[in-house]
């Protein structure tokens, strides 16, 4: 019983605030799970392929889409613009966050862009799938506003985190 109280021992490593480090401590690296596995040639070009393919998808959908409202009584509210506009932007920025690559985002784009460039013009019976009123020029020039920011976004550095840190207190 000799000089112990039960609550500090004389070996333990001293309390420092919040948000500080050991100065002699070796730096902190990132875990090597959290860098992305370097992709494939291969794997690179469909995925390309696919972002084309599915932009194009995105777009023609938010043509068609885009002019949709609900009624409710005298009141006309525009309800697929928003729908569109939202769905363009989950689709580019989900790219951007996911696969890391620019040049995946930006073909989404141009295949979304492209549909609604074809879809803009009358075709050879008349029929026009983007009028020139509010909603369409709106839904010409959206996409390419959320695809130029989505694109030139810069990239943002990566957390790094204590090893054996949950995720929670990161």
């Amino acid at each position: 019983m000799s000089g112990y109280n039960g609550s500090q021992n004389q070996y333990a490593e001293p309390h420092r605030p919040l948000g500080t480090t050991d100065p002699y401590a070796a730096p902190l690296e990132a875990p090597a799970s959290s860098t992305p596995p370097a992709s494939t040639p291969g794997g690179r070009v469909v995925s390309c392929i696919l972002a084309l393919v599915v932009g194009a998808v995105f777009g023609a959908v938010g043509t068609v889409a885009h002019q949709s409202t609900l009624n409710l009584g005298d009141t006309r509210i525009p309800l697929g613009l928003p729908l569109a506009l939202v769905g363009v932007l989950a689709l580019l920025l989900g790219f951007r966050l996911l696969l890391r690559d620019r040049l995946v985002v930006f073909l989404a784009a141009v295949g979304i862009v492209a549909v609604i460039a074809l879809f803009s013009v009358p075709s050879p019976g008349g029929a026009v799938l983007i009028p020139q009123g509010l909603a369409g020029i709106i839904w010409t020039i959206g996409p390419v506003l959320i695809a130029t920011v989505v694109v030139a976004w810069p990239r943002l550095p990566e957390r790094i985190t204590p090893p054996g840190t949950p995720p929670a207190e990161a």
